[in-house]
């Protein structure tokens, strides 16, 4: 049976027993730095095991209390999947009690119960009393139906029934995802003598494994995994809900902190400007300006910044939801839907919380359609994200997509893959994926537009393929409009006949009611051979207005049937292969213009320009007195 991985947070104000439940539950004291144990406050966050059940693993942190380790506390919390929330029984719920509540709600924390800590130091009665206040204070959060225990860690009571309610919580809770891309946000960092740099940090997804080579975002560092240890006890393997200790190599402690992020992907997005949307503090009491100073809590990274409004050039206190930006003084790494906490420098207090909606926002300007904009990124799954990149870039290669959508490289790699298997999606052989429905759309357009286009001009092959919207400027890259044409042709919708396009069913037919005219038109001019008349001669003598005039000579051109002489005369090209055989037969060798007019059989005026076309054509060349026929032109 495989093992399930969570992080369960201790959460409450200070000296309500959260350290002291910690060791009753795991045997370990998580007060572990010296100032800690002279002054009975955990400063900085503490962890240990707890094993709850076989197929149950669990790392327990206690995160510090008291208001000037709110920080410390947001960084413990921001990786956990459930909290055991302590209220001492003799004291209630305190200021950190509700400021602790309000974070876990702002970052979306949902599993948890509630421990009525000290119980042995208060009457039955008060002990009663304390379970009400602590339900009326706790409705609206995620903690009004969480399962309460009465506790007093020193006599053992109440233990037992904590590990019974965490279990049936966990049961129920989804672990975090082992697959995907590995990272691991650090909240602690130091070195060993003997052994080097050491990080350490709560698994937030993917697995890792001893000798594997990571990534140090936003140093883009890389480094290699010597050793791991999960609670003091060395490991092959980390995983998604685990902490972890890592000895790694190529990076000296000086350089790392708290906030960096070791990652297995090199195409995690680290960025200073992001559209979230926050949801505002209750407990909030100052206004916030536009582009006012804020520090950023995401994952274990604090980040100054300012916030920029869209709707707004102040927050007023009160519970709301706003859609804006941030902008910050230095890079964070962060993917889609993170969750983050945002509070003010001075006076310090907590602005509120919210999700991530894209890491790799751009400049708005100030207005409704910015609001509209960050609304409507929020919603939609990443595959529903990728989509919309695709179909405002029309194709992407998968590092650029990933980037656009806001995802990982790996979520690009897999959701691409799923689609291209639905046949909902194409990977070309450069590499850029598109959708399907793209060629598809753009494929119905272009023979709907060659549908109107052959019943208006129904005597032509086809269309030119340049004045195709498909290759219109700024409907499609290039290049991709050549393969949505290609496949096409491939796939027998269209046929091109050099430059031009038709769809595979047409065929160049006269208009209805002209047939007998145009007919009669064409044989009279081939009946003059290399000596016609002015073109416009031959359909006024039969009749035809000056468009279809123009529309038969614009035919016979495209088709190859004819070249053009000048601006008003048109030859035969069939009449022009006969006096080039008969050239050849009488002349294999070359020939003079002598030779050529008695050939021919047609003046001056027409013989030179019939000439000059041989030799642009590369059939023949000139040699002094003589035109000689070239040797590499197929004559035939």
């Amino acid at each position: 049976m495989a093992k399930r991985m969570y992080t369960i947070g201790m959460a409450g104000h200070i000296d309500h027993g959260k350290t002291t439940l910690t060791k009753a539950l795991t045997d370990w004291d998580t007060d572990r730095l010296k100032e800690e144990k002279e002054r009975n406050v955990s400063i900085e966050p503490g962890f240990a095991p707890l094993q709850l059940a076989e197929n149950i693993d669990v790392s327990i942190i206690d995160v510090p209390g008291h208001e000037r380790f709110i920080r410390q506390m947001i960084a413990g919390v921001a990786g956990i999947d459930a909290v055991i929330l302590t209220v001492a029984a003799d004291e209630g719920v305190m200021p950190q009690t509700k400021e602790h509540l309000e974070i876990l709600s702002l970052l979306n924390v949902k599993g948890g119960l509630i421990a009525v800590t000290k119980a042995d130091k208060v009457e039955d009665e008060l002990l009663e009393l304390a379970g009400e206040d602590i339900r009326e204070e706790v409705q609206g959060t995620p903690f009004e139906d969480a399962a309460m225990v009465e506790v007093d860690s020193l006599s053992g009571r109440g233990i037992q029934e904590v590990r019974t309610a965490l279990r049936s919580i966990l049961q129920d809770l989804p672990s975090r995802n082992p697959r995907g891309a590995f990272r691991l946000p650090i909240d602690q960092v130091f070195s060993v003598h003997g052994q080097g740099t050491i990080v350490r940090g709560t698994v937030y997804e993917g697995t890792v494994e001893e000798g594997n080579t990571v990534q140090v975002l936003p140093l883009r560092k890389t480094v290699k995994i010597r050793q791991l240890q999960r609670h003091g006890e060395k490991v092959s393997k980390g995983e998604a809900g685990q902490r972890l200790a890592m000895n790694i190599s190529g990076i000296d402690r000086e350089e790392l902190k708290r906030g960096d992020v070791v990652v297995s992907a090199e195409h995690y997005i680290t960025t200073t400007r992001l559209n979230i949307v926050l949801y505002t503090s209750e407990l909030a009491v100052y206004a916030l300006k536009q582009r006012g100073p804020v520090k950023l809590h995401l994952g274990t990274a604090e980040v100054y910044g300012k916030i920029i409004f869209f709707d707004r050039n102040v927050l007023e206190p009160g519970k709301q939801e706003v859609y804006c930006q941030l902008l910050l003084n230095e890079s964070v790494v962060t993917k889609r839907h993170d969750r983050f906490i945002l509070r003010r420098p001075s006076p310090m207090e907590t602005i509120g919380g919210g999700w991530i909606i894209n890491p790799n926002a751009e400049r708005l300007r100030f207005g409704r359609q910015a609001v509209e904009l960050l609304q409507k990124e929020l919603q939609g799954t990443p595959e529903e994200h990728l989509k919309a990149a695709l179909r405002e870039y029309k194709w992407l290669e998968p590092e650029q997509l990933a980037k656009e959508a806001g995802l990982l490289l790996e979520e690009v790699q897999e959701i691409s893959a799923r689609l291209i298997e639905k046949g909902e999606a194409k990977q070309y052989d450069n590499k850029k994926i598109t959708l399907q429905e793209l060629y598809e759309q753009k494929t119905a357009d272009m023979m709907k537009e060659l549908e109107s286009f052959h019943e208006a001009h129904p005597l032509r092959i086809g269309k030119n393929k340049q004045e195709l919207q498909l290759f219109a400027e700024g409907t499609l890259p290039k290049e991709l409009a050549e393969r949505i044409l290609d496949e096409a042709e491939r796939h027998h919708k269209v046929a091109r006949h050099k430059q031009y396009v038709a769809n595979s069913s047409h065929i160049p037919y006269y208009p209805d009611g002209w047939e007998k005219r145009m007919t009669r038109a064409e044989e009279a001019w081939k009946q003059d051979g290399l000596s016609p008349r002015p073109w416009a001669e031959y359909t006024e003598e039969q009749g035809l207005p000056e468009d279809l005039n123009e529309e038969l000579k614009y035919s016979l051109l495209q088709a190859g049937e004819a070249v053009s002489m000048d601006d008003k005369h048109i030859w035969a090209v069939s009449e022009m292969m006969k006096t080039i055989r008969a050239l050849t037969a009488n002349y294999p060798d070359g020939f003079t213009l002598q030779q050529a007019k008695e050939t021919a059989a047609i003046s001056r005026k027409y013989l030179v320009p019939f000439l000059e076309w041989l030799d642009e054509q590369k059939w023949t060349k000139r040699k002094q007195e003589e035109r000689v026929w070239r040797e590499t032109y197929d004559q035939d």
